[in-house]
């Protein structure tokens, strides 16, 4: 069963969406405590390198995964709702206006990253002497950096404070109601072939 705010289902595909908002959650919480830590720790190279790792993880999490989690609701479960209500038509709309800010957020998460790669050997050089030898696949984010990146995901982190809940709310919760068992299997099985790229 999985559980999110006040909404418990076992149904598919709901309760996997609802597992990957957790899991969406989890690396946003986890990545603005990284560079919340390194931002307070100024000059830890170790912490600051782990702060970028943290958001490399959920920057390649978000190119890959949430790109198939939007698909899995844009193409399963919002036509699955469509045609009910106007209300709920009018809430497909809108969530699918957040996922296109979803989009735009997770675009400048990607830029500030590329920013940083882009420029690492000059912060390198900045730091002869200072800064420990880092791994061909990032470097350790100096505070312009780390506020840059605290300041996209701070953008981001309104996807699990208020998106999914608003989802689960406004969504899951009539489609608990609204949808047969029948259009349940339906929706489960377009979103295995989005998964597996067939769809």
């Amino acid at each position: 069963m999985a559980t999110f705010g006040n909404l418990e289902t076992e149904a598919e595909p709901l309760a996997t969406l609802m597992r990957e908002h957790d899991e969406i959650h989890g690396l946003v919480t986890a990545a603005q405590e990284q560079v919340e830590a390194a931002i307070a720790d100024t000059g830890n190279h170790d912490l600051a390198f782990e702060a970028a790792r943290s958001v490399r993880e959920l920057d390649r999490y978000m190119a890959e995964n949430l790109v198939i989690h939007i698909a899995k609701e844009e193409e399963a479960l919002f036509p699955a709702l469509r045609g009910f209500t106007d209300y709920i038509d009018q809430v497909v709309d809108e969530m699918v206006e957040q996922h296109d800010e979803v989009r735009h957020r997770q675009a400048m998460i990607t830029r500030a990253l590329a920013a940083l790669e882009h420029t690492h050997e000059e912060i390198d050089a900045a730091r002869a002497g200072l800064a420990e030898r880092l791994p061909a696949d990032g470097v350790a984010p100096g505070p312009q950096e780390l506020d840059g990146l605290l300041d996209a995901l701070q953008r981001l982190d309104w996807i699990p404070q208020g998106h999914f809940g608003d989802e689960e709310d406004d969504l899951f919760v009539p489609a608990l109601e609204l949808l047969d068992g029948d259009a349940f299997t339906r929706m489960a099985e377009h979103c295995a072939r989005i998964e597996a790229g067939t769809a």
